[in-house]
């Protein structure tokens, strides 16, 4: 990715300089008493001079660093080097603000990635200049997130905030753009969502240790501590901080309005959201969580009325479309659903969604050999470490295969798919009610912590 590219700055860097730096960090206090977090570090930079950057993936350095078995190596379960990246980065953290602070050359481990970033300060610009820099970096991220979101353009703005951050280390607004994309990359499953995640979890945390009354990392925070750390009780703590730092902001009040509908608490949802329209009637998120709680509750009819308001008001984006698809398959119309979702793939190709969720239209209108032939050729396109468990087992609902989408489901429970916490009132899983396995469901986490 355009991110793990070196800074033209190392380029002019003899490796004696950098051997020097790393030599200084490792006697330093901060990093003494840690031999496993300066072997990690000094692997890293081994093998970015090396020009093996390919090599610094996540089970790479599993088996190199850590001895982990390379035959049994599961990220999705083993996150020890996520876990000790994240030490890393904070022991850089301590030691630049500290004993390192006068250091000519800086070595950073940007969030998500194992690829370090060497910087020489001395021909970095002043701080009010890089405080600057660093402003302009986050305005551009911010453009990036403002378009319809894909993988490019999340990968757009990642690169903005992490350039940012290496002008300016400490600037919290980058730290908050930073996790806002990552958890559009974890929620859009362009990222396998426990990892992407887990990134924006700790980037926020970085920003509201920088800045402890930023409304928009309070509520980016309870959106990752509900939908994926599953932990309601910390998420609405973390939603009513920013309520209380900003009231007037239709964004905290439409997140939080999104997640109490994802908790099913419907009245409490409708009046958050209503309240974010008040104060910012263009703001087509607050919209579009309008749709989707309409739809949990069953007011289909209101749920286009909806829709329709959005449409006048907003290009055609696959989100829209998706939804009118959806409400045609709630309401057993699978011609309708078909002609949506075959718009929806037209408008998002690469969304692996739209192509499942085409494939279950088939399924649906009792297509079966092309529903499962349109979900084998996903499959072996997409890969299913990408393909959300519960956008499968809709499929697997819809063709009549109940024992897949049971364990689909507990899967995407496992693997906290995003699209999991909603499950008790997606409408997709109805054929599932009668059968004892979905009370048992039910029963478990996530979904027993529901009011």
């Amino acid at each position: 990715m355009k991110r793990d590219t070196p800074r033209p700055e190392l380029l002019s860097l003899p490796p004696g300089q950098i051997e020097l730096a790393l030599a200084h960090l490792e006697q330093s206090a901060a990093f003494r008493s840690s031999p496993r977090h300066r072997a990690l570090l000094r692997h890293l930079v081994a093998r970015m001079l090396g020009d093996d950057a390919a090599a610094l993936k996540e089970t790479v350095i599993a088996v190199e660093v850590f001895g982990r078995p390379a035959a049994s190596f599961d990220p999705k379960f083993d996150t020890i080097v996520r876990v000790e990246a994240r030490r890393l980065r904070m022991r850089l953290t301590t030691y630049y603000r500290d004993e390192g602070k006068a250091m000519p050359i800086r070595i950073e481990l940007p969030v998500g990635s194992y690829v370090p970033l060497i910087a020489n300060r001395q021909t970095e610009a002043t701080a009010p200049e890089a405080s600057r820099r660093a402003r302009d970096l986050v305005e551009r991220g911010e453009h990036f997130l403002r378009q319809a979101l894909s993988k490019p353009t999340l990968l757009e703005a990642l690169e903005r905030f992490e350039q940012a951050l290496l002008e300016s280390p400490d600037h919290a607004p980058a730290w908050v753009g930073l996790g806002r994309t990552w958890l559009n990359l974890a929620t859009g499953w362009h990222v396998e969502p426990a990892i992407a995640s887990s990134h924006a979890g700790e980037a926020l945390r970085r920003a509201l240790a920088l800045a402890p009354d930023n409304a928009t990392a309070h509520a980016l925070l309870g959106a990752i501590q509900h939908q994926f750390e599953h932990d309601w009780a910390s998420a609405e703590r973390s939603f009513r901080r920013a309520l209380m730092l900003a009231p007037q902001q239709a964004f905290v009040h439409s997140a939080y309005g999104c997640h109490l509908a994802m908790h099913g608490a419907f009245d409490a949802s409708e009046r958050e959201l209503q309240l974010a329209r008040q104060l910012d009637s263009q703001y087509l998120n607050a919209r579009n969580h309008m749709v989707n709680l309409r739809i949990a509750q069953g007011r289909l009819d209101d749920a286009e009325t909806e829709i329709l308001a959005l449409q006048d008001i907003a290009p055609e984006t696959v989100a829209i479309v998706g939804l009118r698809a959806a409400i045609a398959m709630f309401r057993r119309d699978p011609a309708t659903a078909l002609r949506h979702y075959r718009r929806a793939v037209e408008v998002q190709p690469d969304h692996a969604a739209c192509h499942v969720s085409l494939a279950g239209a088939h399924a649906m209108a009792g297509q079966t050999e092309t529903a499962d032939a349109m979900l084998a050729h996903t499959l072996e396109r997409f890969g299913e470490r990408l393909l959300s468990p519960c956008v499968l087992a809709m499929f697997e609902t819809r063709r009549g295969h109940f024992d897949n989408a049971f364990a689909l489901l507990g899967r995407a429970v496992r693997e906290r798919d995003p699209h999991a916490i909603q499950t008790p009132t997606d409408p997709s899983f109805e054929d599932l009610h009668a059968d004892p396995r979905w009370a048992a469901l039910l029963a478990g986490k996530p979904f027993s912590l529901r009011r």
